[in-house]
């Protein structure tokens, strides 16, 4: 077997923890085997239905995995402990390489400190987001970490200020979020009416979160109701998440008016005149569609306590980050009541000049997300590191462990 043949199917490691890290690790290892030729048998680790549809090889399914906030991670560590020692003694059996983590911190980061030791180069892609809490582990990953592939504007400045070989690509979800459907298409399939006020809730993708969140955006929406002719809609990943969002209707509020769209959010997000969205990935999707939004988030006292000494940024949501100034209101925990979001929704539908403003923000940070790309950007990244190292013999043939610690363009 010559090197490139060597270089194409050795073991790679794949791990994100998380379902939107896994969408983007499944596109990563779709342009690793598509484009640079990678085989899709060499790859294997921890992920669930879209890295196996990539003929990935999962050895740990990340629904056990997912959990949300400290004190809720307790209940899991034993999943947690399973699943790391299995990667980790499969790495070692392997005599694997390579490694790509997504995401997923603190387990992904201990198991980058394990990799390490075996002589395993890490690429991590989808930084964890150590600017905003734990700055300190920081230091660890600028050891732990051969490459950091980030997806966040400022993230570039943040991990080159510490010394780390950092890349930034864009997001990849400027690729991914369009409406597939016009507007009239839309509202004719799920028998909207186009003269009445329209709005997308978002409580969550987890069924924790929509408990947390889902009810006190109902309440505020009955109101809302009260007032003029409006219709909602909740857009929601999985019939168990229907299920779920049924039985919250019936209980906070039987008598409004709101479709459940399945599998359908983007049309959602982007037909509606504003949008109630739990904190995270979800916010940039509404900014890339355009659509004005109300960014909310609830967890429980424990995790919340916590996180208020531990969280140092000007802004929870991404969309304000990135636009590095407040262009979308926040309200989370104490703050999200009925009232107040009763109130935000109610300043945007008054104000004629809020919507203006809210449209030009989500435009800026639209443009800082990059111009697409982003998934090969990465994967290019990726095939260079791998072919330097490769070609240039700091690896024993086959063995998984480094003759020389010198980084790619390093003179040493």
């Amino acid at each position: 077997m010559d090197k490139a043949e060597q270089r194409l199917s050795q073991p790679i490691l794949v791990v994100a923890g998380e379902a939107s890290g896994e969408m983007y690790a499944a596109d990563l290892v779709r342009a690793l085997t598509d484009r640079w030729g990678y085989s899709r048998s060499c790859f294997f680790g921890c992920g669930s239905t879209h890295l196996q549809q990539e003929g990935v090889e999962i050895l740990v399914d990340n629904c056990q995995l997912s959990v949300l906030g400290p004190f809720e991670a307790i209940s899991h560590i034993g999943h947690f402990l399973v699943a790391f020692h299995r990667l980790v003694s499969e790495s070692r059996r392997r005599r694997t390489k390579w490694a790509i983590l997504v995401d997923f911190p603190d387990f992904n980061i201990p198991l980058a400190k394990k990799l390490k030791r075996q002589g395993v180069r890490v690429f991590y892609f989808v930084s964890p987001q150590l600017w905003a809490w734990r700055k300190w582990r920081v230091h660890q990953l600028r050891e732990l970490v051969d490459k950091m592939i980030v997806i966040l504007p400022f993230e570039k400045e943040f991990y080159a200020a510490h010394g780390m070989d950092v890349e930034y690509v864009g997001h990849p979800l400027v690729d991914k979020v369009k409406p597939s459907s016009s507007r009239s298409q839309f509202f004719e399939a799920y028998r909207l009416d186009k003269t009445y006020l329209t709005l997308s809730l978002l409580p969550g993708s987890r069924k924790r979160e929509i408990r947390f969140n889902l009810p006190t955006m109902l309440r505020s929406a009955r109101r809302l109701q009260w007032d003029r002719p409006a219709q909602f809609l909740v857009p929601v990943a999985s019939p168990t998440h229907r299920d779920l969002v049924q039985s919250l209707m019936l209980s906070e509020a039987p008598d409004l008016s709101i479709n459940i769209v399945e599998n359908d959010t983007y049309n959602s997000i982007a037909h509606s005149t504003l949008a109630v969205v739990s904190s995270g990935t979800a916010t940039l999707e509404a900014a890339l569609l355009g659509t004005p939004l109300i960014t909310v988030f609830r967890i429980s006292v424990l995790s919340w306590i916590v996180g208020k000494y531990l969280i140092d940024v000007p802004y929870y949501s991404l969309v304000n980050l990135i636009a590095g100034e407040e262009v979308i209101p926040e309200l989370y925990q104490e703050d999200f009541t009925e009232e107040k979001l009763y109130a935000k929704i109610h300043e945007f539908l008054t104000d004629s000049s809020q919507p203006t403003r809210v449209k030009m923000g989500l435009a800026g940070v639209r443009h800082r997300l990059g111009s697409g790309g982003a998934i090969t950007k990465a994967a290019e990244c990726i095939a260079a590191f791998i072919e330097h190292w490769t070609s240039a013999g700091l690896y024993e043939g086959g063995g998984g462990y480094p003759i020389s610690s010198v980084h790619p363009g390093s003179s040493d």
